[in-house]
């Protein structure tokens, strides 16, 4: 027990990988950097791997591509309009606002930097933890 006492005992941390709003943040971190690799790079695909049967009935690991879907688009006067999205809905990044005007393609790396940088602070938490709420209910089967 002599050993012990020389030793700082302290409580266990929580798990950080538990917490919902940094889990979330997490998400929506990592498809943001794949906006800005397919900003800079109009053929960037994300590679899976997943497993395929092969003709002689084994499991094989296989690499396929996965496209990644712009999160920008074009106006007629050539302006560029970009949205961020949470799973298949759009963020409110302002009351009523969910979109961002770029303006010129060469601006997409920086806007989307600047919201890569407003995500890992946390300032967009309450606008995810509100999308991600609005999903549809849990039916749940009568034993």
């Amino acid at each position: 027990m002599s050993a012990l006492k020389a030793l700082n005992l302290v409580a266990v941390p929580k798990h950080a990988a538990n917490d919902p709003k940094q889990s979330r943040r997490n998400k929506l971190l990592a498809q943001l950097e794949q906006q800005r690799e397919l900003a800079r790079d109009e053929n960037y695909v994300v590679r899976r791997q997943r497993w395929a049967k092969q003709a002689d009935g084994s499991k094989q690991l296989v690499e396929h591509a996965k496209r990644v879907k712009r999160w920008w688009r074009a106006d007629g006067s050539g302006s560029i309009y970009m949205v961020v999205r949470y799973g298949n809905k759009l963020l409110e990044l302002d009351k009523g606002k969910a979109a961002i005007a770029v303006g010129a393609k060469d601006n997409l790396v920086a806007v989307l930097d600047a919201v890569i940088l407003a995500v890992s602070e946390g300032t967009l938490d309450a606008a995810i933890e509100a999308v991600s709420k609005s999903g549809r209910p849990i039916k749940r089967v009568a034993a």
